[in-house]
């Protein structure tokens, strides 16, 4: 026990000496050993796999470090431990393609692609995390976080011994599958052009070259491997990386690469519409679009993608080239400035002018609104861009909503402004309304009028309002032209030919009091109507005692006729007033007709409500008997009573 705690004293309390100071170090507390990392010089090594005989069997050129300049710390870190993972499980595995070829040119790759001598089932065993993914190519998914890295096998030519699951091609020569796998120098035969067939060794940082695309980097020049008809027809979408990368690098395309591009462009008809749509985002959203689209209407590849975009332009439809050109414009600046850009903003300005073109035919044709007559237009327009590449429905929807805010920011927008500053896709409708205005299109200064209105305040707003209404009202408040009966012969369905007036409903009827009817007669014809109405004593007293009417009444009979006629000549008509309707016929007073029949001899004038009973009976058979030789009259027509069940404007009611 004492030489336990003495051990403990001399190693706590002890001064250690000069000498062990300086030779010996002190060990970590954790009792590891520090890994210190080595420096750069330190990690260029040989490579394994490649030495220089075996180079010079397969016809690699060797380019040392010394002579490319590549900075090592420009490479991605993941992708370097892809790579050393892959070398540590006695695979080979290189860096390939477009990151060479950007780090050749000092430019900032967009992705780092690795490519191994182990299949892609042997490799999935080396990463944890890692996704197979393909049918035609077989790849390799290696996800860090949100970084992905594709690893992919060398693949060599097809032979007649390779079975239909590991190489398929069509009749017109399309590559179907491609599972084929080979050696390093039969898979750079196998890539496109020769400016991405080069191989990077992260070990000895020596690049290995195949096809002397070393060269064309400093020739500037793109060149296809192999026969370029015979490689179109493999894959047609290599005729679309070509017109990009020559827009992209600003290279220039061999005459012998370019020249089966015009005459093999239909061949892109052949290539699902969802890989074309993801190429047309490369060609036009990378910061070159307005020479892409320049090098795809030249090579005349802009018909096989954008039909539609093709049409307008080559028509000049509503200025689509000056209007597509500085939306291409503005993106590449906006790209630069590493902004973020839409894809349904700019498949809104490409299909834009044949949205206009639709809407003009649509309302020639038939008189429709302008809103639906554009969505009527809008669906046309996608469903025909649609059998070429396909549109997401997120980006669809994008392009419909600022389609109809085109109308909505135009048309009276200081109905509304508040509600519209609000909307989601308010920006991109705006960008596209100056876009309209800077190509030549007439809106009347409106996008200045929304560049304001956002960078003003409250106050200003209401003075902006109010201006902008002020202006609507003086353009509606023009004089037109006439319309003349010459010009509208024949009336359109829309056409308002005749107004009804409205009759009042019963319940005010029965309220309204009857009116007396107007008399128009002077007070003598007024005397002689009074004295023709009463019948004379005689023919009352004679109607009183026989029941039969004597010979004496018979023969006044007839001049009791002619006397009832110049009568009725003499006294006037009453003529009922209220009437429903203003057309309607003019009906006689049948009290008065009734009145108006006089007796053979005149008599006092006798009430008919003071005179008696027997009277009024004598008055009766008298009556009847003057009818009987009098002429018929017509009798006034009276009007149907209206139904309940039917409306009170139904021509059966009349």
């Amino acid at each position: 026990m004492p030489s336990f705690f003495n051990k403990i004293k001399q190693k706590l309390f002890s001064k250690p000496n000069k000498a062990t100071k300086a030779t010996t170090s002190p060990e970590p507390r954790s009792g590891r050993k520090r890994s210190v990392r080595p420096s750069p010089e330190n990690l260029s090594r040989e490579n394994p796999h490649m030495d220089t005989l075996r180079a010079k069997e397969i016809n690699a050129t060797i380019i040392p470090e010394s002579s490319h300049q590549i900075n090592f710390r420009n490479i991605d870190n993941n992708a370097i431990k892809i790579v050393r993972d892959l070398q540590r499980a006695s695979y080979e595995s290189y860096l390939v393609g477009g990151c060479v070829r950007d780090l050749l040119l000092n430019k900032r790759p967009k992705d780092f692609d690795v490519t191994t001598g182990a299949h892609p089932e042997q490799a999935h065993k080396v990463f944890n995390r890692s996704r197979l993914i393909g049918r035609r190519f077989k790849l390799l998914h290696v996800r860090f976080g949100r970084e992905l890295i594709e690893v992919a096998t060398f693949r060599a030519s097809h032979d007649n011994n390779s079975t239909e699951n590991q190489a398929k091609q069509a009749d017109s020569g399309m590559i179907l599958r491609d599972n084929v796998y080979g050696t390093i120098d039969q898979d750079a035969m196998r890539r496109d052009f020769t400016i991405n067939a080069m191989y990077y060794d992260v070990n000895s940082r020596s690049i290995y070259d195949f096809t002397d695309g070393y060269k064309d980097i400093s020739l500037r020049l793109i060149r296809m491997i192999g026969d370029p008809s015979e490689r179109y027809r493999e894959d047609p979408v290599r005729m679309l990386r070509a017109i990009r990368f020559a827009a992209k690098l600003d290279f220039s395309i061999e005459p012998r690469t370019a020249e089966p591009i015009k005459e093999l462009a239909p061949l892109l008809f052949d290539i699902a519409p969802a890989r074309l749509f993801d190429e047309v985002l490369k060609l036009l959203q990378s910061g070159h679009g307005v020479d892409s689209l320049r090098l795809l209407r030249e090579y005349k590849l802009l018909e096989t993608i954008l039909p539609q975009t093709s049409r307008a332009l080559n028509e000049n439809l509503e200025n689509a080239q000056v209007l597509i050109n500085n939306a291409l414009i503005n993106t590449d600046k906006r790209i630069k400035q590493r902004k973020s850009v839409s894809p349904g903003f700019l498949f809104a300005v490409l299909l834009w002018p044949s949205v206009q073109d639709q809407l003009q035919r649509a309302q020639s044709k038939k008189r429709a609104p302008p809103l639906s007559a554009l969505h009527e237009a809008s669906s046309q327009v996608i469903s025909e861009q649609v059998k070429r590449t396909s549109i997401p429905k997120r980006f669809s929807t994008n392009i419909r909503e600022i389609w109809e805010l085109q109308l909505r920011l135009s048309h009276r927008p200081a109905l509304k402004a508040e509600q519209l500053l609000e909307h989601p896709r308010f920006r991109a409708a705006y960008d596209l309304l100056v876009l309209r205005e800077k190509s030549g299109e007439d809106l009347n200064g409106i996008s200045d009028w929304w560049t304001d209105y956002q960078a003003a305040n409250p106050e200003q707003k209401e003075t902006l309002v109010k201006t902008l209404n002020a202006n609507s009202n003086k353009s509606l408040k023009k004089k037109r032209p006439a319309k003349t009966f010459e010009n509208n012969a024949a009336f359109e369905k829309f056409d308002v030919v005749e107004q009804v007036k409205p009759q009042t409903s019963s319940r005010n009827k029965r309220r309204e009091k009857p009116k007396a009817p107007a008399l128009e007669s002077s007070t003598e014809a007024q005397q002689q109507a009074t004295t023709a109405e009463q019948p004379s004593k005689k023919a009352q007293q004679q109607e009183a005692t026989a029941e039969q009417p004597s010979r004496e009444a018979q023969q006044q009979a007839p001049a009791a006729v002619e006397s009832s006629k110049k009568a009725q000549q003499q006294a006037p008509v009453a003529v009922k007033s209220t009437v429903a309707r203003p057309d309607a016929p003019i009906l006689a007073d049948s009290t008065q007709t009734r009145a108006a029949q006089p007796t053979a001899e005149a008599g006092p004038t006798i009430s008919p409500s003071s005179a008696p009973k027997n009277t009024r009976a004598a008055d009766k058979s008298t009556q009847q008997l003057l009818n009987k030789d009098l002429p018929e009259q017509p009798t006034a027509p009276t009007r149907k009573k209206v139904r309940r069940g039917r409306a009170k404007n139904d021509p059966r009611n009349k």
